[in-house]
């Protein structure tokens, strides 16, 4: 008993306590809360009754000004608006029942925060929500329509019209050499040798395609031979009867001579001309050849069907030519995209080459190379014969058939939703 006559006065004081809270018993609100409002502005949608009193209270946070506040009716006529204002208290009265809307804007520089109170000044019951009905309209139209019964006499007309016949290629020669690149020994700069890999535009046809570019070289053992006997204090006679004897007074013995079925050519893509030069060098006897004994260059003899060099450090001094061993070069120094040995190469490529240089260089020391080396690009362009015949065109032969059908017209009107 104790216990209920307890909550008994807990729920006096709490409803006591509400009351006394709530500002107007004769106020019925609508809509209170905090806004963010900014450039593009909000908007609160309600329904009121005919002569309505609507209170309308807001009030930006820190003062800051509202560029519009407006009450629109559904058809967008303005019944009510406040320009630069941040507080408002305002009653406004409503002239026929409908769905107004409320819609607050800020200025473009900036944003603000806006506490908004909405409410009707009469405890009178009525639901401010809305909706909106869809009508529909149903109208009987009548139309034609054209129906095909046929053709009419063909009309003839000469006409020119042009069909593929065949493709014409057309081959580009880039280069073709035949040529002797001599062994590193040699008294000379003919170590190595460079090509234009790259297509001249003005040989290339009008209206030509690009169908492929190939580029071959072959390479077999040469017959100029450079290289001498040295000239040394003991005959030549005796280097081959005695060849011990030879080591013994001269402390070094070399056969130089070509090597039997080693005909491989030295080859390097390059994107720089210069690089010419510098596989020159490579290959040159300033690069290949050291000093003393071994600094054998220039001149050659043939013995008993042999080809010997016998050099000691001061025969060595004799041998004509040679280099100055300046700058020792390596591959290094080059800017080449490919390089290898061979005795044959074909390449086919799909795509055109650009502008770089095809380097040959001997990797023998005294031994020279022929080579042959060609490339080519080539081109092609569709070939199209005119013919002359009659092309007939067939006009419809059509009737007009009366059709019917129903259109729908919709119309939407917005109402309150009455209690």
């Amino acid at each position: 008993m104790k216990q209920l006559l307890k909550v008994c006065m807990l729920f006096f004081v709490i409803n006591l306590h509400a009351q006394q809270d709530q500002p107007n018993t004769n106020e019925a609100i609508i809509y209170q809360g905090k806004k963010h409002i900014n450039s593009e502005g909000k908007k609160f949608s309600f329904a009121f009754d005919k002569n309505d009193k609507i209170k309308l209270a807001f009030k930006t946070e820190k003062g800051k000004k509202l560029k519009t506040v407006t009450v629109k009716n559904i058809f967008g006529k303005t019944i009510w608006k406040s320009e630069n204002s941040f507080e408002i208290n305002q009653e406004i009265a409503i002239p026929t029942e409908g769905v107004y809307t409320f819609e607050f804007k800020a200025k473009s520089m900036g944003s603000r925060d806006v506490f908004i109170n909405i409410s009707r000044a009469s405890n009178k019951l009525y639901n401010p929500a809305w909706t909106n009905f869809n009508t529909y309209k149903k109208e009987l139209v009548n139309y034609k329509v054209d129906s095909m019964v046929g053709y009419k006499e063909p009309i003839a007309a000469k006409k020119e019209f042009k069909v593929f016949d065949r493709y014409l290629y057309q081959n580009i020669e880039t280069f073709n050499f035949h040529s002797q690149v001599l062994g590193q020994w040699g008294k000379h700069k003919s170590q190595a040798k460079g090509y234009d890999l790259g297509i001249d535009k003005n040989l290339i046809p009008r209206n030509g395609k690009f169908k492929g570019y190939t580029y071959s070289i072959n390479s077999t053992i040469g017959g100029a031979k450079h290289w001498v006997i040295a000239d040394v204090t003991v005959s030549v006679g005796a280097l081959f009867l005695s060849p011990a004897a030879s080591f013994a007074a001269h402390g070094a013995m070399a056969l130089v001579g070509p090597q039997p079925g080693n005909e491989p050519i030295q080859y390097f893509i390059s994107n720089r001309h210069s690089d010419i030069n510098v596989v020159k060098e490579i290959y040159s006897p300033s690069n290949n050849i050291k000093k003393g004994a071994d600094k054998v260059v220039g001149g050659g003899k043939k013995i008993g069907g042999a080809i010997v060099g016998a050099f000691n450090k001061k025969a060595g001094k004799k041998i004509s030519g040679g280099g100055t061993g300046i700058k020792s070069y390596s591959e290094n120094d080059l800017s080449y995209t490919q390089k290898g040995k061979v005795t044959n190469l074909f390449i086919y490529s799909s795509k055109p080459y650009p502008n770089e240089w095809f380097i040959v260089a001997n990797p023998e020391r005294t031994q020279a190379k022929n080579i042959h080396m060609e490339a080519n690009a080539i081109f092609y362009a569709p070939i199209f014969k005119k013919l002359f015949a009659n092309e007939l065109t067939y006009d419809l032969e059509t009737i007009e058939v009366p059709k019917t059908t129903y259109q729908y017209f919709k119309s939407t009107t917005y109402s309150s939703i009455k209690n």
